[in-house]
């Protein structure tokens, strides 16, 4: 039996300005944290039992994992009061490693072979099995010295010789060495035990592999990471790829349905159909990306971004919950909320103005309120202008239902994030003017306020209220909305409801297929000069609508000219 030791104790920030927002081991590679990559390596070895070492940060590293059920693992917590580096770590948890152990670090990149390495530690009867790899680029782990027989020599900071390799912060451990590392001291493995191991002739062997291995200690090799994995992906579905990167890993897991060969999408997005895209690309869950976009290979777009009209985007890492406005060029670059990096050269450019770059809750918000304002504003100036006609159906209302002119219809609005995390349809109440008996009969006068359809007016004050948009999707009834199932109706829910719409002008006469088709259309190409064009079009479709209509105002005259009755 062997288990595994993660290192996530967040003591060495070595990617600033990304482990200012985040602990390096949740940092996302396509858009999944660095250390999930570990677990389900772990996983496909068969090692269940996992330890995780925590220092700082622990809340979102416990809240991301959890119990390990999602990988088929079971991860156990350990917290360490002080930081004692990864030896101390592992003398400290001790008590929990009663047998072998393969200590990893979480912040890094390790495609290893564990059955490989464990057979080697196991055939060599080894106390301590170091795992190295060829020195990297921007290495800042020490050099082992390896000599004939395959055993660790020395531990040097600089090679002095080709034949050096280059330390992972991976080892394989006995449970009986543990007791060598000194209790609550910060203790190294790669600086202090091995070569206090190796001064008591204590043998340390060499386990080198040639998977990809990534230390992530510097911009430029978490971006390369990235396009490692996303690569590695599209290879996988169309070996003949010969872009990109030319290292790779053996499971490059992405979450998401893959549309197209080298092209993932999650869940609940809304793609305008004018975008253009070229693989490889990944696009994370309830994302929306605007119309004539372009999303070039090499991009990967974290969950809940948006991506606005004709923005550009290639060779790029856009972090959850990013907005990139209008316009906007983004060329190989790393993008969170107001900041751009160049994984290059390092040098980070803070965006002020939210509207360019910026986060998606604040822009959304910020939009909303000024639609919101918009909105009621126009309502105010509709219901003045149209106060005179308001007041005679008001009172003709009255007289006619005996004293209770309003009644409120329910209807469902847009979906809505509740406290818990869970989404539901916001339910409303839609007031008109009565027009009806209880039994369906027509009030007096109720057939010509319907004809002409003055029995909507009190719909203003629902615009009033908040309750609508003076344009968006058509308000549907609970039965309605429970109708549609499939995931292409369900976008018109990601718009709020409104007294005109595309459904209102395309006049579909009550076919709720139609109203839907048009919904979800609108819902993907909506935009404020949409907005603006289907207002001003409402007039023309008003009276389309009324001339339409069967039932004249005459005949609609000489027929309920009965006196009001009490329902």
């Amino acid at each position: 039996m062997t288990i595994a030791f993660l290192i996530a104790t967040a003591e060495d920030r070595r990617l600033p300005p990304l482990t200012d927002v985040l602990p390096d081991v949740l940092l996302p590679i396509v858009d999944r944290p660095v250390m999930a990559t570990t677990i389900e390596i772990l996983a496909r070895a068969g090692i269940k039992r996992i330890l995780v070492a925590l220092h700082e940060q622990t809340a979102p590293i416990t809240a991301t994992f959890g119990s390990g059920k999602r990988w088929g693992v079971e991860i156990e917590y350990v917290s360490l009061n002080e930081a004692w580096a990864d030896g101390g770590a592992l003398r400290w948890a001790t008590p929990l490693i009663q047998e072998t152990c393969l200590v990893l670090p979480g912040n890094a990149i390790i495609d290893l072979s564990i059955e490989a390495a464990l057979d080697h530690h196991q055939r060599h009867g080894a106390m301590l099995t170091v795992i190295t790899h060829a020195p990297h680029t921007h290495q800042h782990t020490p050099y082992a010295v390896v000599d004939a027989q395959g055993q660790i020599s020395a531990v040097v900071s600089q090679p002095d010789s080709t034949e050096a390799v280059a330390l992972t912060d991976a080892y394989i451990v006995e449970p009986s060495l543990l007791e060598q590392i000194p209790l609550r001291n910060r203790y190294c493995i790669a600086t202090d035990l091995i070569p206090h191991l190796i001064a008591q002739h204590i043998p340390v062997h060499n386990f080198t592999f040639s998977g990809y291995w990534n230390p992530l200690t510097t911009l430029a090799d978490y971006y390369a990471a990235q396009q490692v994995f996303l690569y590695s992906a599209y290879r996988t579905t169309d070996p003949t790829v010969t872009e990109g990167p030319g290292e790779t890993v053996r499971y490059p897991s992405i979450s998401g349905r893959k549309i197209a060969p080298g092209i993932w999408v999650g869940r609940n997005d809304s793609i305008h159909p004018s975008v253009r895209i070229a693989p490889p690309l990944y696009i994370g869950d309830n994302c929306w990306i605007g119309r004539d976009a372009e999303l070039g290979p090499g991009t990967i777009i974290g969950a809940g971004c948006m991506i606005d009209d004709e923005a550009t985007v290639t060779a790029s890492t856009i972090w959850a919950d990013t907005y990139v406005g209008q316009l906007v060029n983004i060329n190989q670059r790393i993008v969170y909320p107001g900041v751009i990096v160049d994984p290059i050269t390092a040098e980070q450019t803070v965006i002020v103005d939210a509207f360019l770059i910026g986060r998606v809750s604040a822009v959304t918000a910020s939009v909303s309120r000024v639609a919101g304002l918009l909105n009621r504003i126009g309502a105010l100036v509709l219901l003045i202008l149209l106060s005179p006609l308001l007041i005679l159906t008001g009172i003709l209302a009255t007289i006619a239902s005996g004293g209770r002119p309003l009644i409120g219809l329910p209807r469902i609005g847009e979906r809505i994030l509740l406290s818990n995390g869970q989404t539901t349809l916001r339910p409303l109440t839609l007031w008109h003017w009565r027009t009806r008996h209880a039994d369906g009969r027509y009030l007096w006068f109720g057939r010509w306020l319907e004809a002409y359809e003055f029995h909507r007016l009190p719909e203003l004050f629902n615009v009033l209220r908040g309750d609508l948009q003076l344009v968006g999707v058509k308000p549907l009834t609970p039965n309605e909305a429970a109708l549609l199932q499939e995931e292409w109706q369900q976008r018109r829910h990601e718009v709020p409801p409104g007294v005109t719409g595309l459904w209102y002008i395309q006049d579909s006469s009550g076919n709720l297929d139609a109203v839907v088709i048009a919904d979800v259309y609108y819902s993907a190409t909506r935009s404020w000069r949409s907005d603006l064009s289907l207002l001003i079009r409402t007039p023309l479709a008003w009276l389309r609508r009324i001339r339409q209509n069967n039932n004249p105002v005459g005949q609609s005259l000489s027929v309920d000219l009965s006196p009001p009755s009490g329902g």
